[in-house]
């Protein structure tokens, strides 16, 4: 079900433990990879500024290096700052984004214990809830998250192997393409649902 190694150790259901609680954890999951996503964007928006000092100092004629000045003229040492400042801003979003994984990872293991629950149904029928729409909803979560990080590292990837620009780069990143769409399929099924009951007349409502 999933693509990470270490999950071989399915984990036992605690007596404390009620279907309502694993849902509610696996929202603020959720929550918390949208959050380690919005904190990323404060590297890659540094980016583009840091790009364009890089190409202005391209563009500057060159000093050579010598016994007095090793580090070279102006435009060698500006090259050397902004590209070691591009290097922090790109740890801090890998460092951001192997958060995002943790994440995941954790939504993972949630679907063995939404599982569980299918195995006892009696333990989440008496907090009145049914266990194979919780199943469905972590493993929607999961699905929709694990698809997200895997474009977010696609897209990494390819701006570090210098297969698209920062501009591109940028606009692929600030925007969770894959968890949008799981949430626009969400409230499209939500929409034909209503409508069927609107159609079997469950919304009619008699007016005074």
């Amino acid at each position: 079900m999933s693509s990470f190694a270490g999950f071989n150790t399915q984990p036992q259901l605690s007596q404390n433990t009620s279907l309502a609680t694993l849902l509610h954890r696996a929202d603020d999951l959720a929550r918390q990879f949208n959050r380690h996503h919005a904190s990323s964007l404060n590297s890659v928006s540094s980016l583009p500024s840091l790009a364009n000092q890089l190409q202005n100092l391209m563009a500057m004629p060159s000093v050579p290096v010598t016994r007095s000045r090793p580090e070279g003229g102006i435009r060698e040492r500006g090259m050397a700052k902004v590209q070691q400042t591009i290097e922090e801003a790109l740890q801090g979003v890998r460092d951001d984004l192997g958060k995002m994984e943790g994440d995941v990872e954790q939504l993972n293991s949630l679907l063995f214990e939404a599982d569980l629950f299918l195995a006892t149904p009696s333990l989440a029928l008496q907090h009145g809830l049914n266990p194979k729409e919780a199943l469905q909803h972590v493993s929607g979560l999961f699905a929709q998250y694990q698809a997200e990080l895997i474009r977010l590292r696609e897209v990494l990837a390819d701006f570090t192997s210098e297969q698209i620009g920062v501009d591109e780069f940028v606009d692929e990143w600030k925007t969770m393409k894959e968890v949008d769409k799981g949430q626009e399929a969400e409230l499209s099924d939500l929409v034909d649902v209503l409508g069927s009951w609107g159609g079997s007349g469950g919304l009619d409502v008699e007016m005074s």
